[in-house]
């Protein structure tokens, strides 16, 4: 015998699907990608370097080499509309073996420079080359940064435990990308101690498909994907302001109350259950009855 108490997770509206994505540099291939990201209706947040901005180059990374060419500052805000942009570090650097003060300039700079551009508070971030460690997560810590995504591709759609150390699903060119598709976009149910709710992350560089000629590759996942009653879209901070409102939640020591502190509504459901429950700012409300498994 288990009682399972329906306090767990559920997405806006109760669903249990959540898309994310993230592509970084800031480049000129970005706005094909926003065309199609905006045809379908899918949210992206793009990780930017503000001191790179305008500048052309090119890139190669032992394959086809391709343009690299920086978006210009004074179209940014317009390009990006609708979607996340968030930190990348000023000039892409690899921070691992810096000192702690060279780590926050190299962040807050970009931080400071990007917040000029849209206008508004920017706390996410993208490590430049997958580098991450303790001393820059600190860093991370002391520039206000609050989520950051890693290289490292899980292959499940869990919730992150930690938010500066957020790894992705998978990279769009993973051979497992359309598996998991079909796994996420499944009814099955996601086993999950925390939450039933499935959260896909996917990432990359927008250059890649003209590297791998492969533009069709990125729409067909994005159309597979888009479109769903049951799925949340959503930026990263989508992602991290709802499930930080989650585990802002007050439970009674019974757990048959919870109080929402927060200003937006959260969901909560169950395994085992289709019963949903939502919880509104500033509500205390009754959780349904615990499923005896």
């Amino acid at each position: 015998m288990s009682l399972q108490i329906n306090d767990r997770l559920l997405w806006p509206g109760g669903k249990r699907k959540a898309l994310t994505l993230s592509y970084d540099d800031g480049i000129s291939q970005d706005k094909r990608l926003l065309e199609l990201l905006n045809k379908y209706g899918v949210k992206c947040t793009f990780n930017l370097n503000s001191g790179l901005l305008g500048i052309k180059g090119t890139v190669s990374a032992e394959k086809k080499e391709v343009p690299h060419n920086k978006v210009e500052k004074s179209e940014t805000a317009l390009l990006y509309r609708g979607h996340e942009i968030a930190c990348h570090g000023r000039y892409h650097e690899s921070l691992a073996g810096m000192d702690r003060a060279r780590c926050v300039w190299e962040i807050l700079a970009d931080r400071q420079a990007l917040e000029e551009i849209t206008g508004q508070p920017l706390t996410g971030y993208a490590y430049a080359f997958g580098v991450c460690d303790d001393n820059i997560i600190m860093a991370l810590k002391n520039c206000g940064i609050a989520y950051a995504r890693t290289i490292e591709s899980t292959h499940r759609f869990d919730i992150p435990s930690d938010f500066l150390k957020w790894n992705p699903t998978c990279h769009h060119d993973d051979e497992k990308l359309f598996a998991l598709t079909g796994e996420f976009l499944s009814d099955d149910m996601y086993f999950s101690l925390y939450s039933p709710a499935k959260l896909f992350y996917v990432w990359g560089h927008s250059y890649e498909f003209d590297q791998n000629e492969n533009w069709e590759h990125i729409e067909k996942f994005v159309k597979q994907i888009s479109g769903r009653e049951d799925v949340f879209y959503a930026t990263n901070r989508e992602i991290y302001q709802y499930v930080t409102a989650y585990r802002r939640l007050v439970f009674s020591t019974d757990s048959t109350l919870v109080y929402n502190p927060s200003c937006i509504s959260v969901w909560l459901g169950g395994a085992f259950t289709k019963e949903i429950a939502e919880v509104k700012p500033g509500q205390t409300l009754r959780l349904p009855e615990p499923v005896n498994m």
